[in-house]
């Protein structure tokens, strides 16, 4: 069983959160709003700056998972500055290499990440969208106490097909 653990990361490293974010959206595109041709084309410099402000920094936290020391994992949230808003979360960007699907430790990711959103004393409600009709993503987040609180109809637009959103929410 390989050795796993919740981390995050220099800006140092950022070759490797590319690399699996590019894996992410050639793996799941329906899992993203974001395209692999307009992530690839990025310059060096946003995904640097993209873990410059990946923790706590400008209202952004984002954990990685490690196994056997690789990147096999990743899920961050933000919340705006504004005084009427900054008590809700929006968790984006999850995702888990296939190989290390079904072991849990995704759950372990985004438990970490809700444990921190909580610690942070400010945050009262965590938001996201799902696909619909990903029933994976869709029990893990009920695992974790999400609920389905509405649908985005046509939300995502993929080569000429359109994709529903299921839009959850977790109160603390």
């Amino acid at each position: 069983m390989p050795k796993s653990t919740i981390v995050t990361l220099p800006p140092e490293r950022w070759r490797e959160v590319r690399h699996l974010r590019l894996e992410a959206l050639l793996d799941t595109p329906t899992a993203f709003a974001a395209s692999y041709e307009e992530e690839s084309a990025l310059p060096d410099e946003v995904w640097i700056d993209r873990l410059t402000t990946a923790f706590e920094r400008d209202g952004n936290m984002t954990f990685f998972a490690e196994a056997d020391g690789k990147l096999v994992g990743m899920a961050g949230a933000n919340w705006p500055a504004r005084a009427k808003l900054r008590h809700v979360a929006e968790v984006y960007s999850v995702y888990m290499s296939p190989a290390q699907r079904g072991t849990g430790l995704a759950s372990r990711l985004l438990q970490t990440l809700l444990d921190e959103l909580r610690r942070l004393g400010q945050i009262e409600k965590v938001s996201l969208a799902v696909t619909a009709g990903a029933p994976a993503p869709l029990r893990l987040y009920r695992k974790l106490g999400f609920e389905i609180v509405g649908r985005a109809r046509r939300e995502l637009k993929i080569d000429g097909r359109y994709y529903d959103l299921h839009m959850m929410e977790l109160h603390f």
